[in-house]
């Protein structure tokens, strides 16, 4: 069957009756864009963009700006310094909002704005509550604090598309989907489906003793229900480091993404996250759909 993005309905007989059968598909429908300051807002954007225009998405882009505090304080010191950074933060924000303005000036794509001086983690919460997905990337700004895109993922509980370096297209022509039978990977799976049906080549990729090679079949036959044909690998843990293997794999597949669970240790208000995630975030090449 050949799988169609759009909204269309398809009848059939059934039982001397006209039915109507919904055949669209898991789609995303409003994305939400992180526009906060740092140095690859057009490409993003642009990213976005193309995005929007094969999912037929509503986008919300949104850009907050805050100094680069290792501890998030508010904004302190004597008032002239405060009213420094703050023009700071203002003429970071007026940037974005230019290329904003550049990118989606032609009003092909539904897209809004809303930016503010706000600590970014937080304000993008409220944001993604209602969304199918968030774009974000792996550059930071050398002024302005950037979200965290791991952090967002845990609490917000909406799947994060963190592009990398080498990011061109809008489709993601070869995926990797890191498996491990739990519900993080699964989630992520199932949040990944519509780009995976779009991409040319899908890779189940099992590492260690953890995941069985049945696992691995049984998880392809499940995706072929939902119109995506994949091959499966499984690896050992040849270096001892799940994530190290699996890095490794992505440069051997040519992988352009990663579809990997987020996975934590610790109550809901202190996560830790586990060490295999930790380390796949300093992997700012490839990128990765990540879910919690």
């Amino acid at each position: 069957m050949e799988w169609d993005s759009s909204n269309e309905r398809r009848g059939r007989q059934d039982f001397g009756y006209r039915v109507e059968v919904d055949i669209r598909i898991m789609t995303y429908c409003d994305i939400v864009v992180d526009a906060c300051p740092k140095k690859d807002i057009q490409q993003t954007l642009e990213f976005a963009r193309k995005m929007a225009l094969e999912f037929g998405a509503r986008l919300s882009v949104v850009a907050y700006a805050w100094p680069q505090y290792s501890d998030m304080r508010p904004l302190v010191g004597n008032a002239l310094t405060a009213q420094l950074q703050e023009r700071e933060m203002s003429d970071a924000l007026d940037t974005a909002r230019s290329i904003f303005d550049a990118v989606f000036g032609d009003n092909a794509v539904e897209a809004e704005w809303c930016s503010g001086i706000a600590e970014p983690n937080v304000a993008l919460r409220d944001h993604l509550l209602t969304a199918d997905l968030l774009i974000t990337s792996a550059s930071e700004s050398k002024t302005c604090a950037s979200p965290d895109a791991a952090d967002l993922a845990l609490r917000s509980g909406t799947p994060v598309l963190r592009l990398g370096t080498n990011m061109a297209e809008a489709r993601f022509v070869n995926v990797l989907v890191a498996w491990k039978d739990c519900s993080q990977a699964r989630r992520a799976l199932h949040e990944a489906l519509p780009i995976l049906k779009l991409a040319n080549k899908v890779t189940i990729l099992g590492v260690g003793d953890e995941v069985s090679i049945t696992s691995l079949e049984a998880v392809g036959e499940h995706i072929q229900r939902h119109g995506v044909t994949s091959d499966f690998r499984h690896i050992p843990s040849t270096q001892g480091e799940v994530d190290l293997d699996l890095v490794d794999q992505v440069h051997r597949e040519g992988a352009s993404l990663i579809v990997a669970g987020i996975y934590s240790r610790g109550e809901f208000a202190e996560r830790l996250l586990g060490g295999v995630t930790k380390r796949l975030l300093k992997n700012t090449e490839t990128a990765w759909l990540m879910a919690y």
